[in-house]
């Protein structure tokens, strides 16, 4: 079975442009699709314009995972009322696959829960809002990284982890690899970035970023 899944990260309160992505997303898969969300869903906003926007992403898919970014007021997260699911240290199944998130710029990993779901031999989809470091996912200008060094160190320690999904870096959109982890960064939403993948039943990747700007 293929599970389609829809990549946005970066939004910062930009409502009207991540309308008009969901839109074409929608025109582009023609069938259910979960959506990853790596983070800075606000712009410093209230918790209430969060839920609002996630609100609005739920009336395009009915199952979305997301995860706080630096940009968003995680001192209110047990304030947050929406249907999407926060995955911070909350792994969630979808379709044979575990999903589970840590985010912030600096994020918190929980080793406890990674250790279980490798025992258990789960494959597992790794949400952060920062990329991990030294990829094509977290390249600024001159070719300088600037990701976590503590998310790498888990996609070389924890082998069942088959997908890294981040955002934070918005010049770096990517669908790379990271020895056998695939490795996305969407781009920014508000440059008008999104990506749109693809997993199949042996867990490897197909997609594509697009640009609603270039569309």
């Amino acid at each position: 079975m293929v599970t389609i899944v829809l990549i946005l990260s970066d939004i910062h309160s930009q409502r009207i442009t991540l309308e008009n992505i969901l839109q074409r997303a929608e025109e582009i898969i023609t069938q259910s699709f979960i959506v990853l969300i790596a983070g800075d869903i606000t712009n410093f906003d209230t918790i209430e314009n969060m839920a609002s926007l996630l609100e609005l992403v739920s009336e395009y898919s009915s199952k979305i995972y997301f995860v706080f970014g630096n940009c968003d007021p995680y001192y209110d997260a047990d304030k947050l009322r929406t249907k999407s699911i926060h995955i911070e240290s909350n792994p969630q199944s979808y379709e044979g696959i575990t999903f589970v998130g840590f985010g912030s710029a600096s994020p918190q990993v929980n080793h406890k829960v990674l250790r279980k779901l490798k025992k258990r031999e789960e494959k597992v989809c790794l949400l952060t809002h920062v990329p991990p470091y030294g990829t094509n996912a977290d390249t600024v200008s001159l070719n300088k990284h600037v990701g976590s060094k503590e998310v790498r160190k888990l996609l070389e320690t924890y082998s069942n982890i088959f997908l890294s999904v981040s955002g934070h870096i918005h010049e770096s959109p990517t669908i790379s690899s990271l020895g056998d982890c695939f490795t996305i960064n969407p781009g920014s939403v508000t440059r008008g970035y999104f990506a749109i993948i693809e997993i199949d039943e042996d867990y490897k990747i197909q997609g594509n970023i697009y640009n609603i700007h270039e569309l």
